[in-house]
């Protein structure tokens, strides 16, 4: 699968997984967003990853989301699929 700026993804699973580690900080736990949708907007692979901005806020998910732009973070290729 082609990940390209403009791809509207969802969330299949966070770092290879469907469940988190046990004793996760809470605003770690990125698990809650499997099954959200979003765009990539940035698809330079910055560490192999692309930023996605999620269709809804993040806050009310209460993970950490500190990138400059609201609502989006850095995620594997591998772990989105595409949203038709």
């Amino acid at each position: 699968m082609q990940i390209e700026k403009g791809t509207k993804v969802r969330l299949k699973t966070f770092s290879g997984t469907l469940i988190p580690k046990k004793g996760i900080d809470p605003c770690n736990n990125y698990w809650k967003l499997i099954g959200e949708k979003g765009e990539v907007i940035d698809d330079k692979l910055y560490n192999t990853r692309v930023l996605v901005l999620f269709e809804k806020d993040l806050d009310p998910f209460e993970v950490a989301n500190h990138n400059p732009t609201i609502n989006s973070l850095w995620i594997l290729p591998t772990d989105l699929e595409l949203d038709n």
